[in-house]
C-alpha cells in the first residue's frame, strides 16, 4: 500500500523521548489497520526507512487516531530538507505490519518498545 499525505503540528512527545515524529493528516477513507509498520518515506527525492504508528496513543491516554512516522538514520544533510515540511508532499509505502499498538505502565517501557522495532525495521528495508 502506498499513500500520500502533508504535515500537520503534533504533540512534541517524540523528541525529548529521542524519536522526533513527522506528523501526518490522515487521509481521507484511510483503510489501514491501527498498529506500528516499517515503512518508506519518499519526501522530494530523497528516500528514508521509517517506523509509523497509526491509532490512538494509550500510553499517553489518547484515544483519538493519530498518524505520524520516524525517521530512521537521518543525516546532516536531511535535516535542511525536514526543517519545513509544511509545503512538501510526503508518500509512504508500507512495507509490513509489525505489531498492535500497546499501552505501557512507563515511557522508559515505550522507549524500549520503539528501539527494538527500529532495529527490526532496520533488518527489513
Amino acid at each position: 500500500m502506498i499513500f500520500e499525505s502533508t504535515h500537520v503540528s503534533g504533540k512534541g512527545r517524540g523528541k525529548p523521548m529521542g524519536f522526533p515524529t513527522i506528523n501526518l493528516k490522515i487521509p481521507e477513507n484511510f483503510n489501514l489497520k491501527v498498529g506500528i509498520y516499517a515503512v518508506k518515506v519518499f519526501i522530494e527525492n530523497k528516500t528514508f526507512k521509517g517506523a509509523l504508528h497509526f491509532g490512538p496513543v494509550p500510553t499517553f491516554g489518547e484515544l483519538q487516531k493519530s498518524l505520524e512516522v520516524y525517521l530512521i538514520e537521518v543525516n546532516q544533510t536531511d535535516h535542511e530538507l525536514l526543517e519545513n515540511l509544511d509545503e512538501k508532499n510526503i508518500r509512504i509505502e508500507i512495507i509490513k505490519f509489525l505489531r498492535d499498538i500497546i499501552k505501557f505502565k512507563l515511557v522508559e517501557d515505550l522507549v524500549r518498545q520503539i528501539e527494538e522495532d527500529v532495529k527490526q525495521i532496520k533488518k527489513l528495508t
